[in-house]
């Protein structure tokens, strides 16, 4: 589940617009593909977000018509769009039913599976995902976070630090950092000095600071300090990334 923090913005939605039988499919999903963005509309946020999910609604209502065409083709772009849109037991289906066409993922790899199952309230469900998943990458560490959160919400913190994956140091700041906050052996302070060190580029740290505004959400939410969570969430989600996480933390502002 390496969740990489430079692949395009819609993910996997235009690698399965790659896959269509003929160009002339191909060009209909992209049209309505392509429209669905993170950038703010200049009237007002509740605007940009009404804009957004119409763009979505028309790219559900696209990729229905392609998948009765043709089915093994599109289900993983489906799960997406329906996931964005808060859908999350939809899309739950829909990353199984691409799992058996193996598009893109297989039962293992469908990291974005176990993230459906965690927002559908399948915590159990979620956990075995991502534990799958630490047997296609076992360094990675923000996979293991995941699975800390699935276990805490079924079987409380405890349990959740008692059953960590073991790691041995990932590269990528900031999640080294994270890991110990979690296990409650660092703090959030070192988080964040973690995700400005050692940074090349400009986008490199607003790429760092998502993440670790992100998961000090994550966190603060599993420990029931809920305005501190939603300060954070909303901290991470003003350093926009071009990643399906974005989403993520798209839809835990609403919720929180």
């Amino acid at each position: 589940m390496r969740f990489r923090p430079y692949i395009f913005l819609l993910v996997s939605l235009l690698f399965v617009l790659a896959c269509t039988s003929t160009e002339a499919q191909n060009d209909s999903s992209e049209d309505a593909l392509d429209s669905v963005g993170t950038e703010a509309d200049t009237d007002s946020e509740e605007g940009s977000q009404a804009s957004r999910r119409r763009q979505l609604e028309q790219a559900l209502e696209r990729l229905n018509g392609d998948i009765s065409d043709s089915p093994s083709r599109f289900h993983h772009g489906r799960a997406e769009v329906l996931f964005r849109l808060g859908r999350f037991k939809e899309a739950v289906r829909d990353f199984d039913a691409a799992i058996q066409f193996g598009r893109p993922h297989d039962q293992d790899s469908c990291w974005e599976r176990g993230l459906a199952q965690y927002y559908a309230g399948d915590f159990r469900g979620g956990r075995d995902q991502f534990s799958r998943f630490h047997g296609v990458d076992s360094l990675d560490i923000e996979n293991g976070l995941w699975r800390f959160l699935c276990i805490a919400e079924d079987e409380g913190i405890a349990k959740a630090r008692e059953t960590m994956l073991e790691y041995r140091r990932e590269v990528r700041n900031p999640f080294p950092a994270l890991l110990a906050f979690y296990l409650n052996r660092g703090s959030a302070d070192a988080v964040l000095e973690d995700a400005r060190s050692d940074t090349s580029s400009a986008e490199e740290l607003t790429v760092n600071l998502f993440y670790a505004h992100y998961y000090l959400g994550k966190y603060y939410e599993i420990i029931d300090q809920k305005d501190r969570a939603l300060t954070h969430v909303r901290e991470a989600l003003k350093h926009e990334i071009r990643h399906f996480m974005y989403f993520c933390a798209e839809a835990d502002e609403k919720r929180l």
